[in-house]
């Protein structure tokens, strides 16, 4: 039995079964709760933890004179089931009433109603995970999901179905000139990159201005166009204090920028991008960037990766790096197979009203790494459905980023080309 449909399981049960389902049964519906999914481990009985945990989470304990009040009682959240796993361990269902809520500002309140409280801090527990949540219909509305898509980012850039897009990331980091970025845009495009983004540590510092950078690299990018025909898009970095970034957001659109790029995990949150995503004139893919994200999504007391992309996902985000197929010796999330095989799904899964999301594949990927990760991504609705974002593989090949480029563009175009069953 698991708990998630696609069979992942979080590492805290990773290949251990259920031995027992306690259907306790809430008082909420479905149709009118947020559905929590915690993993929860400590000394005590597992059911008492749980329905501590639910109360702690949205009242409190009564606090007054007389018995607690009808309002008081429905405003707490429950117990639907528990997946008992050992002694004091199992993964509870918890549901908390929407009533709760006001009806706006959603993004904030699913997370103060599942972590904000001290969910992550209680001692009456040693170990616990916010795996997953889920909404219902009629919240999932309010939600504006990513602008374009997989099918609206190949119409956007001339890719047949199914081939995959090809880009890469600025590199070095740090210490480079407009010229310098703008010279390895253009070579990557002629190349036959299709997605350009900054580095994260690409902050706009004096050396390299941001207003120059995005003018050179449009130039570059509107050259490598004209010579080869090849669109590409670019997301510059995002930098600016949350109450100037749409005034910044619009004047990248009009220095050339056709894509944006920041950090929803630590440097901003999901609302900003939500904002963004809102915004009739920000009308650029948004590339939500996950740094610092293994941070919180490993460890004893952490928020499970699909939370974050679940959120990305409804706030707005077009793309998320996932990790890559293949490689243990770079990223923390690239380790578990089945994690990055779920994660895949969940930005894909139907959703009323709410677009795919682009995984990407980036942080170690190598010219021999790509055959895996255009197998483990394809889905007969998608193709091969995924950004292959090669940085400094790419652009640290001897041969120069045009014609690195042209490399691993040959590599897809061979292997797209072969018949199924020898890829």
């Amino acid at each position: 039995m698991n708990i998630f449909s696609d069979g992942y399981q979080p590492v805290e049960v990773k290949g251990r079964k259920v031995q027992e389902v306690i259907k306790v049964g809430s008082v909420h519906s479905q149709e009118d709760s947020l559905e929590l999914v915690f993993y929860l481990k400590g000394e005590k009985d597992i059911r008492g933890m749980a329905e501590r945990l639910a109360r702690d989470e949205t009242t409190g304990s009564w606090v007054g004179k007389g018995s607690p009040t009808a309002l008081f009682q429905k405003a707490m959240a429950d117990i639907d089931k528990i997946y008992v796993y050992g002694k004091g361990e199992g993964v509870i269902i918890m549901r908390t009433p929407l009533s709760n809520t006001q009806k706006d500002n959603l993004l904030y309140q699913i997370m103060m109603l599942a972590v904000g409280g001290p969910v992550l801090e209680f001692v009456y527990y040693s170990s616990v995970a916010f795996l997953d949540f889920r909404l219902p219909e009629k919240v999932l509305k309010k939600f504006p999901g990513p602008g374009f898509g997989l099918k609206g980012i190949r119409k956007l850039l001339g890719i047949r179905y199914p081939r995959p897009i090809m880009g890469t990331i600025i590199k070095p980091c740090a210490g480079l000139t407009p010229e310098e970025v703008a010279e390895k845009c253009y070579q990557a495009a002629r190349g036959g990159c299709q997605f350009i983004k900054d580095d994260e540590k690409m902050l706009g510092p004096e050396y390299c201005p941001e207003e120059k950078k995005i003018k050179l690299v449009s130039q570059a990018l509107r050259k490598a166009y004209k010579e080869t025909g090849n669109r590409c898009i670019y997301a510059p970095h995002l930098v600016a204090r949350a109450d100037k970034l749409l005034e910044k957001a619009r004047r990248f659109i009009h220095w050339g920028a056709t894509g944006l790029m920041l950090n929803v995990i630590l440097g901003h949150n999901m609302e900003v991008l939500q904002m963004l995503r809102e915004c009739p004139d920000i009308n650029v893919p948004l590339y939500a960037h996950s740094g610092g994200r293994s941070g919180i999504s490993t460890g004893p007391r952490r928020i499970d990766d699909t939370v974050w992309v679940k959120l990305v996902r409804l706030a707005g985000g077009d793309f998320f790096q996932h990790g890559v197929f293949g490689v243990q010796d770079v990223h923390v999330c690239s380790r578990e197979k089945g994690l990055l095989k779920h994660l895949i799904r969940v930005m894909r899964e139907e959703k009323t009203g709410i677009k795919d999301m682009i995984p990407v594949a980036a942080g170690g990927l190598s010219l021999e790494k790509i055959p895996e990760n255009l197998r483990e991504h394809y889905q007969e609705k998608f193709g091969y459905g995924v950004a292959l974002l090669a940085g400094s593989h790419l652009l640290n090949d001897p041969a120069g980023p045009e014609e690195a480029s042209r490399k691993i563009a040959g590599l897809i175009d061979s292997f797209c080309q072969q018949p199924k069953k020898h890829r």
